[in-house]
């Protein structure tokens, strides 16, 4: 079982920079998934699937070797401290040449990041940082795969992230929770309701992709907690390709961000019982 990859790009570095720091800020650990295509970091709340971030290995890195357990299971699955990986990479953000990334076995297994950084003099300085790591075993991989995806009432287009993220960060300063509805004619409402007040604010016009045709239900809605919704806004640092929004009535948001072909993140938040 090895893995180690090499990244040059100064933009790769900054997403994936991004990308990190960002997951940092939902949870404590995080589960990474290596396979020869891909990444996948994955972050659940007591075995309840939070999130999956998706990233083709071939447009970050320049280098990529990866074997896994088996031929037949060509997988490691890793779980660490996500703040820690995060400042690993702290200083690709503006200063680093590259960055290559390799498991390791120091008294325990890590994560090794070995970053050059920019130098106006001839010798090059090298940063070095040991992320310690957990080896999942193969028993328990079935707990950090992607769940099944059930077919959604309706799924339908988010507007422009930072317009939707402005309103949510008001609304969250009002009330806990706030209410997802949509219907197939292409309008998404978010709700919430206090003691003096009910405050929306609609978007129509936007793109419906097919959802349950059995779904009678003109308005499909969904009640969910306001700083979960809050904290996915954030991934507008991306400045994503598509949003979706997948809504399953009374049960649960799902959303889903493309950036290219080479980064989907999966948003899972199921809904509070009215």
């Amino acid at each position: 079982m090895k893995f180690r990859c090499r990244m040059v790009d100064t933009g790769a570095m900054r997403d994936f920079t991004s990308i990190v720091n960002t997951i940092s800020r939902m949870a404590k650990y995080c589960v990474l998934r290596l396979t020869p295509d891909e990444l996948c970091f994955n972050v659940g709340d007591e075995r309840i699937p939070v999130l999956w971030a998706v990233l083709s290995q071939q447009h970050f890195f320049a280098e990529y070797v990866m074997s896994g357990v088996s031929e037949q299971e060509n997988e490691i699955y890793l779980e660490f401290d996500a703040s820690m990986f995060a400042r690993s990479l702290n200083s690709l953000r503006v200063t680093a040449r590259s960055v290559k990334i390799k498991l390791t076995n120091k008294r325990q297994p890590c994560l090794t990041f070995e970053i050059d950084l920019t130098s106006l003099s001839v010798d090059s300085r090298q940063c070095v940082h040991d992320v310690p790591v957990k080896l999942i075993p193969r028993r328990e991989w079935p707990e950090h795969k992607m769940p099944d995806i059930p077919e959604f009432d309706i799924s339908l287009e988010i507007p422009q992230l930072k317009y939707l993220r402005y309103i949510v960060d008001r609304m969250k300063s009002m009330s806990p929770q706030l209410t997802v509805i949509a219907n197939k004619s292409g309008t998404l409402v978010v709700k919430i309701e206090v003691d003096y007040a009910t405050v929306s604010t609609h978007f129509k016009g936007l793109q419906v992709w097919e959802g349950n045709e059995e779904q009678e239900t003109n308005d499909i809605s969904a009640t969910v907690n306001v700083k979960k919704l809050a904290m996915f806004l954030g991934w507008d640092i991306l400045h994503p390709d598509s949003v979706k929004c997948n809504l399953l009535q009374e049960k649960m948001v799902k959303l889903t961000l493309d950036v290219g072909d080479h980064v989907k993140i999966h948003y899972f938040m199921p809904a509070i019982a009215s």
